[in-house]
């Protein structure tokens, strides 16, 4: 452990200044590859430091500056293998934070479950929990403590605590399915108490009261079934919670400040999800918010997560519903959604006495910036700011858009044009594909969406059947359909684009990453004649072999979940498997891939390749020997958005 007063002065230095160029700017494909810089910036309690990770030579290292100046006070640097993860304000002179390994045969880090706690100095650094907690400590006298061979996650910083948190416990297995035991963990010598609760089922997470007492656990069974227990304190012991008076949806947020009534989000009897609040005494519940379009997909807690004051639902634009406006995070919040119209908004922290709040704020055409916010003076510091390169005036903005699918279901998305361009003018476009499925495009800066309009395009994304956030029955729209209904969607939908105007019909891409990489592949080899050009990204090509390769079939619930999405008819599988139909593919395809995937192994690509060799079809070759599941370096990234970049410009210009 480094102690790094002066290591980030010089990075530091520039932290408050913003370039906000108005004048013309040649953007290139490496401009929209830059990594962010800052990351997950939090207030201390007393107010008077911020911590933040700031990504330096590709490694996040912990940087501490006061709030007052802005002048550098320390913080922490693991080194070449290893660098920061999430961290957390323990009290004003500490910080708890996650350990994450570089290996060095992949690019991305991976989190082994370690907690390191360091002064705000620099100095006492230690690792607190893990298989590396035994060893020796540097600028600490510390005795030394035994390693434990586990997964840590924070349930509660134990506010009425100064020298210890609440943490689960998860033993080490390759799927995970070990349960997992809640503990006090000392911040400053790592000490571990008993088992103040054991955990009832697989893939736990806890809920803690605001004093916190365990409360809640939620977790996951061998047939991907949602489980929920509560905590009877008298019996020391765990008791199930019914389902059958619950949506599938159903999931436990937190307890209210008197620690009587719990907030949960739940659809029973309705397609749609809704926040609720139970009264654990009378077991009445009652109905908070339900959107009459699509479920709530944020929650903005307050800072002990001891309330609910906002929730976040996304029919075209993110927009915030207010619960509770009377507490003190309400108030602010409140008059920030004034202030900052037309952002995604969150309170990443607050100081005790509540006059500093720390804001993230961000839109479609901003990757986001972080603000202080003074209450007394009523004013706003805009403090980090990334990706601050990128001017404004030539990004391009993210417009909603809905169209009937051919069985009468209203789908959703965004199309974007590129900036600058008259409205008269025809553009080639691309169909950006999400992955997933059980995922969604929000109205969001995307990184890839602007590099791709930056060089003429028009995007188009789809929020087609499978995708989540618009009710339940949506959301199953894409089992055992992944080569059928879901592909109709992304095809139907880029017609539908196309006969509104503006988009050249014969120069149409589709791209995709992981389930967007084989609804490419799979959309082009059931629409030929409907692009020009095919672009897949660590994507699925052998249904079949989601059983047999990968991550996936090794969890607890893999085999569940993938008979659930996928089924069990091999033949349907193979017809819905883009390698059994290359042949009827016309466009050439870029295939991306990062040879240490474990979620959608290389085997895929390799796969693909073989298929498109054997029936003569044009392709592309873009691997990356250190890379997982996509691009996470940004060497590797530039070179990746190069690659597209000219790709498209052979087959679409």
């Amino acid at each position: 452990m480094k102690s790094i007063n002066t290591l980030f002065v010089s990075v530091l230095a520039g932290l408050i200044i913003l370039l906000l160029s108005t004048s013309a700017y040649s953007l290139e494909p490496a401009d929209f590859a830059k990594d962010y810089q800052y990351q997950g910036a939090k207030i201390s309690p007393d107010g008077k430091h911020i911590a933040m990770a700031i990504l330096q030579d590709g490694m996040r290292k912990l940087a501490i500056v006061s709030s007052k100046d802005f002048s550098a006070v320390g913080g922490a640097n693991f080194g070449e293998r290893q660098e920061v993860g999430n961290f957390y304000w323990a009290n004003n002179e500490r910080i708890v934070m996650q350990v994450w390994v570089n290996e060095p045969w992949k690019e991305e880090p991976s989190n082994y479950g370690e907690l390191f706690a360091v002064n705000i100095d620099g100095r006492y650094g230690r690792m607190i929990y893990g298989y590396r907690a035994g060893a020796s400590s540097v600028g600490t006298k510390l005795k030394k403590k035994e390693s434990t061979y586990g997964w840590a996650e924070i349930i509660s910083l134990y506010p009425q605590e100064e020298d210890e948190i609440l943490i689960s416990s998860t033993p080490m297995s390759e799927g995970g399915e070990r349960i997992p035991t809640v503990h006090r963990l000392n911040i400053y010598t790592g000490k571990m108490s008993g088992i103040v609760a054991g955990g009832p089922v697989p893939y736990a997470n806890f809920i803690a009261d605001r004093q916190g007492n365990v409360k809640l656990a939620v977790g996951t069974d061998r047939n991907d079934e949602k489980r929920v227990y509560s905590f009877i304190e008298d019996e020391n012991d765990w008791r199930e919670v019914p389902t059958e008076s619950f949506g599938d949806g159903y999931y436990p947020l937190t307890f209210d400040e008197s620690g009587k009534s719990l907030l949960f989000i739940d659809n029973k009897d309705h397609d749609l999800d809704g926040i609720y609040k139970l009264d654990l005494d009378t077991g009445k519940k009652s109905l908070l918010y339900r959107d009459d379009k699509v479920d709530i997909t944020g929650i903005e807690y307050n800072l002990d997560r001891s309330n609910v004051y906002a929730v976040r639902v996304d029919p075209d634009y993110p927009t915030y519903v207010m619960l509770d406006k009377k507490s003190e995070e309400g108030q602010i919040f409140k008059f920030l959604l004034g202030t900052f119209p037309g952002y995604k908004l969150n309170i990443t922290s607050r100081s005790k006495d509540g006059n500093l709040w720390m804001i993230y704020a961000s839109n479609d055409r901003s990757a986001g910036g972080y603000y202080l916010y003074n209450k007394k003076t009523n004013k706003f510091s805009l403090l980090f700011a990334n990706m601050n390169h990128l001017p404004a005036n030539s990004l391009s903005e993210s417009i909603p858009i809905a169209f009937k699918a051919s069985d009468g279901v209203t789908v959703s998305g965004y199309i974007t044009y590129p900036a600058g361009i008259p409205e008269t003018q025809n553009v080639p476009m691309i169909t950006l594909v999400h992955g997933g499925p059980m995922s969604r495009d929000f109205w969001t800066f995307d990184r890839e969406l602007q590099m791709l309009a930056s060089q003429g395009y028009a995007v188009l994304r789809l929020n087609f059947r499978g995708s989540t956030g618009y009710g339940s029955k949506f959301q199953a729209g894409s089992k055992k359909q992944w080569g059928s209904r879901v592909q109709q969607d992304i095809i139907e939908g880029t017609k539908w684009v196309i006969q509104q105007g503006g988009i050249s019909q014969d120069k149409v891409c589709i791209m995709g990453s992981s389930f967007g990489g084989y609804s490419a592949l799979q959309s082009a080899t059931m629409a030929p004649d409907l692009f020009a050009c095919v672009v897949g990204i660590a994507g699925v090509y052998d249904l079949q072999m989601m059983f047999e390769e990968g991550d996936i079939p090794d969890l607890l619930y893999g085999k569940s979940y993938l008979e659930s999405q996928l089924g069990t008819n091999k033949q349907l599988m193979r017809e819905f498997s883009p390698v059994h139909n290359v042949h009827k593919l016309k466009a050439p395809v870029l295939i991306a891939h990062g040879e240490k995937d474990v979620r959608v192994p290389i085997e895929h690509a390799e796969a693909l390749r073989d298929a498109m060799e054997k029936h003569g079809k044009k392709f592309e070759w873009f691997v990356k020997d250190t890379e997982t599941h996509g691009f996470y370096d940004e060497t590797n990234r530039t070179e990746f958005f190069q690659k597209v970049s000219e790709f498209l410009r052979k087959h679409l210009k």
